[in-house]
């Protein structure tokens, strides 16, 4: 649930204006129980495949996966690990404004929650 309210802090920030910087969360340690164990590479690897392109069929992709190598994850964190692989793909981008990064991962974070609970 901290996650969750992390996660929930960088909208409100991203809303804030637009000459922030995109803010993107941070992985959690691994050493936590209930957190994910993914290595850097992974969610790297996750991030690209979301920011690739077919965003809606990814995600689901992607959660599924998870949720078969870990079993009775909590939607939460599947969320959080989901945002948080996609926000540094978004924020490389050289293509987009600080305000359309924001808006992407805002968007992103909102059809994850749909699909994910």
């Amino acid at each position: 649930m901290l996650r969750l309210a992390t996660l929930a802090a960088l909208f409100v920030a991203a809303s804030a204006g637009s000459a922030l910087a995109l803010d993107c969360p941070k992985p959690q340690p691994t050493a936590k129980p209930g957190i994910l164990k993914e290595t850097p590479a992974q969610m790297a690897a996750v991030g690209k495949q979301l920011a690739g392109g077919d965003t809606f069929n990814a995600i689901a992709s992607a959660t599924a996966d998870l949720r078969v190598r870990y079993p009775g994850v909590e939607s939460a964190e599947v969320v959080n690990y989901l945002v948080t692989a996609y926000c540094p793909a978004v924020a490389a981008d050289k293509k987009l404004s600080e305000a359309q990064k924001k808006a992407a991962v805002d968007g992103f974070a909102a059809l994850v929650m749909r699909q994910v609970y």
